[in-house]
């Protein structure tokens, strides 16, 4: 696992080049996993790979056990494990754009309720 002290709010990315990575195969995910490529080559590096899961929880749960580090959505921040601490990485300005489809003519109260978080 990466040392990074508690109290330290952000990470530098350069910072993390010599460390071990867990990532979704790009199979599974071939958009995330080229953004974090990019973002490492951009910081001068390319991630040395030595774990890959295809469900979040997981790459989670091999971090937690100390094989390596991880680039990640915010939203998997819910993930609750013990010994794993998110943290922002610095410098970034990467944002995921993110697309649904839904029935038309679906009449379930979620789907209206998602367009409209989403229309907001």
């Amino acid at each position: 696992m990466h040392p990074v002290p508690v109290a330290q709010r952000t990470v530098a990315l350069h910072d993390l080049a010599d460390s071990p990575f867990v990532l979704l195969p790009r199979e599974a995910g071939p958009g995330l996993h080229d953004r974090i490529t990019a973002l490492c080559a951009t910081a001068g590096f390319t991630p040395r790979v030595t774990q890959e899961a295809v469900e979040w929880q997981t790459v989670c749960a091999l971090v937690e056990a100390g094989l390596g580090v991880s680039l990640a959505p915010t939203s998997i921040r819910r993930i609750r494990l013990r010994g794993t601490a998110f943290r922002p990485v610095t410098p970034t300005t990467e944002h995921t754009r993110v697309a649904f489809a839904w029935r038309r003519d679906d009449p379930n109260p979620l789907v209206s309720n998602l367009l409209a978080t989403m229309a907001a």
